[in-house]
Formats: structure tokens, C-alpha cells, sequence
């Protein structure tokens, strides 16, 4: 997948550039340009399948190039705007012309491979439901006469070694959902047993041979948190407990539960339970 980058500042341009490794996620950087007349002359002579675009530069706008790109079917790549918080405004006018996806300056990993992520699956998608369509129309041409029936069935029979690769790509697409599933399930099954101990996103990545940022959005989607959100969620369960049925004092506990220090383990317990660890004791002893 050809990647565009659009930006008047070449310290943004370069950012982009190192911020991930692009062929990790199926893509290359295939054209960058510092202003909308630069980026037109380019999009003349090349294909690009994904655009980030900064909305304001100087001369013609972001917004102005994205809506003349769309306007005269110039390209038809999916463009991300590229914003600060002082422009939203802007970004806000760009989704009313088409474009659905935006990212804030400076652009966060995760964000950015989520995005690639799914332009992706749409490109995709899309590719198999236009080979769809022509298949149908040239079956519809079967039921015509001479060089029609003619044209549709030689096309047809061509498309006979398209259709195993079709399938395939579906085939890939199906076992990575469940590559996907198995796991987070093995993830969820290693942090059971060892949730206790200091260990970071990085590590588990490490032990499970996953890119850490990948492996961050498999878990936010599964558990609609962060996963070091998930570990003190884990930790705090435990400490319900043990303060409710041992007399363990507080820095104890969070000695145990793998806590850096009590400050920490009351900070966490309170924005979880929204009472400090002594009264939830106090109070939940009491109405036993």
C-alpha cells in the first residue's frame, strides 16, 4: 500500500517517515510533497492508496486540496487530515466533505497503525466487491449472443485462476481473526498467573514475538482498556479481597500485589472503587 505524506514542514514529513516501520504494515512511503500544487503535480503521475494531509498550509489550503482531489476524482486514495488542537475547527469541516479519519499533531504510534490498520481492511473489501460486480456482469453477458457470449466467456475463464486467490485472501483474512483471538486468550491466560510481577507491554511483546503497539490495540479492543489499566484492575480484585478476609496492613498488601509503593496502590484502589483501602475495609466489615 503507496503512502502520500503532505506537509509544509519538513520536520513533520521526516517524523512520519521514522515514526513506524512502514513495512511491517504492508506500506511504503511512495511520494511526499510540501504544499497542495507540489502534491497535485505528483498525484498526476503516481497511484497512492493513502494520504495524510496537513490542513493548513500556506497558498491552498488542506481542506481546499483534499476537497479538489475529491471533486475532480484526482485520486481516489483515503485521505487523513493531519491537525493541531488550535485547528480542529478545520478538521471538523473536513469530515463534512467525505473525510472520516483525522489525526492530532504530533501523531501518536498507536493511532497511526490503527489507521493503516483499516484502510487496509477497506481497501480490501473493496477490491473483492468490484470483482464481484464485474463477474456478475460478465455472466450476465453469457445469456447474450456472438461475440458478447464470446468475450464474457474467455474473460470468465481467466477469471478461474483469479478465484483461488480470491479465496485465499479470504481464507488469510479469516485465520488472522482467529490468530487475533488465540492470542489474546494466551495473554489473558499468561497475566492470570503472573499479573503480580512488574511486567510491561514491551516484555509481552517480547515473550509472544508481537509488535507491542499491535499487540496494545488487540488488548484495548478486547478489554476496552489499556493494559496497564487492566494489571492494576487485576491487582485491585486481589485486594478486595485480602482486605476484606486478612488483616494485612496496607503496605503489605500492596507489597504483594505488585504495587511500586502503597501511595501508588491507595491512588489506584481509590480511582477504581472510589474509596481508599482502609474504608472499604471499615465499611464492608461492617456490613458483614
Amino acid at each position: 500500500m503507496k503512502v502520500m505524506i503532505i506537509d509544509d514542514e519538513p520536520f513533520i514529513r521526516e517524523g512520519l517517515r521514522r515514526i513506524i516501520d512502514w513495512r511491517k504494515y504492508g506500506c511504503e512511503i511512495g511520494a511526499e510533497a510540501g504544499n497542495a500544487l507540489e502534491a497535485l503535480s505528483l498525484l498526476k503521475n503516481i497511484k497512492v492508496d493513502l494520504i495524510f494531509l496537513d490542513i493548513k498550509m500556506p497558498g491552498m489550503t488542506g481542506l481546499e486540496l483534499a476537497e479538489k482531489i475529491k471533486k475532480e476524482k484526482i485520486s481516489s486514495a483515503h485521505i487523513v487530515i493531519l491537525t493541531g488542537f488550535a485547528d480542529f475547527e478545520y478538521a471538523r469541516k473536513a469530515m463534512g466533505c467525505g473525510i472520516s479519519d483525522y489525526l492530532l499533531k504530533p501523531v501518536q504510534t498507536e493511532e497511526l497503525t490503527v489507521i493503516i490498520e483499516k484502510v487496509k481492511s477497506q481497501k480490501s473489501d473493496r477490491l473483492e466487491r468490484i470483482y464481484s460486480e464485474q463477474k456478475e456482469i460478465l455472466l450476465d453477458l453469457l445469456d447474450g449472443d456472438g461475440s458478447e457470449k464470446d468475450y464474457a466467456s474467455e474473460v470468465l475463464e481467466k477469471q478461474k485462476d483469479i478465484d483461488p486467490l480470491i479465496n485465499a485472501v479470504k481464507k488469510n483474512e479469516e485465520s488472522r481473526k482467529f490468530e487475533k483471538k488465540d492470542l489474546v486468550r494466551e495473554i489473558d491466560d499468561y497475566l492470570d498467573k503472573h499479573y503480580r510481577e512488574n511486567i510491561s507491554l514491551k516484555q509481552l511483546g517480547e515473550i509472544f514475538h508481537v509488535n507491542n503497539v499491535y499487540l496494545g490495540q488487540l488488548f484495548k479492543s478486547k478489554h476496552d482498556m489499556l493494559f496497564k489499566d487492566y494489571v492494576y484492575y487485576l491487582r485491585i480484585r486481589d485486594a478486595e479481597e485480602m482486605l476484606l478476609n486478612t488483616d494485612k496492613r496496607i503496605y503489605e498488601i500492596a507489597e504483594e500485589l505488585g504495587f511500586p509503593n502503597a501511595d501508588v496502590f491507595i491512588s489506584r484502589f481509590v480511582q477504581l472503587k472510589g474509596v481508599t483501602p482502609n474504608q472499604y475495609r471499615i465499611k464492608n466489615r461492617m456490613k458483614k
